[in-house]
């Protein structure tokens, strides 16, 4: 994938004890591996202020950013293919 990855970053939301949530990070990597575009990973029970900050209500969530605004958020058992429509586009 050639994008112009300046100004995105990805944030994934993310629970201590979450089952789901590991899973999803590694499958995260996987898929977007590909576009070369940072992955914070943020714990919520650890920076709960990035709860409200953002209006993470469940995890995991996964936000696509470009230049610190949200273009798209994936919450749950999320595809990744209205993600990679969005950088595709």
């Amino acid at each position: 994938m050639k994008i112009d990855k300046s100004g995105y970053k990805f944030l994934f939301f993310q629970g201590n004890d979450c089952g789901l949530c590991q899973g999803m990070k590694i499958k995260t990597e996987r898929e977007l591996k590909d576009y070369g575009i940072e992955i914070e990973y943020v714990d919520l029970e650890e920076n709960p202020k990035l709860r409200g900050e953002y209006s993470v209500f469940s995890f995991p969530t996964l936000l696509l950013l470009k230049n610190g605004k949200e273009i798209d958020r994936v919450s749950g058992f999320f595809e990744f293919s209205r993600i990679k429509r969005v950088l595709n586009s």
